[in-house]
Parts: structure tokens; sequence; C-alpha cells
């Protein structure tokens, strides 16, 4: 496993007008490849301030079909505004820690 990464993000509950912000620790596992994202906190508050994860872990990966490309839960491989949520936070922080 890599350097486990801090992502931060939006995500709508139910209604496109009811957003919540949260973080996420994601650590990318190189055997198949995919990344579990876990410790789901409010992006408001500090981690001392938490206690247990909002959410369960979450199993994503990139996959590619022709000449497309989607975030997928590993075990469906279905598509889902969590994992798409979840792969874009992840690019975005690949992105700021080559930036840096």
């Amino acid at each position: 496993m890599n350097q486990p990464l801090e992502i931060i993000f939006d995500f709508p509950l139910a209604d496109p007008d009811f957003i919540i912000s949260l973080k996420a620790i994601a650590e990318l596992h190189h055997s198949d490849p995919y990344w579990v994202v876990d410790n789901f906190h409010s992006a408001n508050k500090t981690l001392q301030d938490q206690h247990s994860s909002i959410l369960p872990p979450q199993e994503i990966k990139l996959l590619y079909r022709g000449a497309s490309r989607s975030w997928v839960h590993k075990d469906s491989e279905r598509e889902t505004v969590l994992s798409i949520t979840l792969g874009k936070a992840i690019e975005n922080a690949l992105k700021d820690k080559a930036g840096n």
C-alpha cells in the first residue's frame, strides 16, 4: 500500500440541494489495484472531535471500458454517486500531492 491520502469532498444526500462536506482516508492496494476509503468524518471538524466513521469502508477502483473510464465499487463493478465522488476526490488529492 502507498501512503494514505486525505480526501475532502462534497456529497449530495438524496437532494442535490442538501450537500455535506466530508473527509476520509484513501489507501491504494496494488494487488488489483483498488482503493479502500475509510474514516469518513465531517470536513468541518477535527478528527479529535469525532469518533467512529459515519460510513463503512468503501472499496473502489477505476474501470476502463473501451475508451471510457469510470469509478466503480470493487465488488459489483457498478458506478454510484458515492464511487464517482470518491474517485474524483482521490484524483484531486493526487493532483494536489503531485503539485507540491
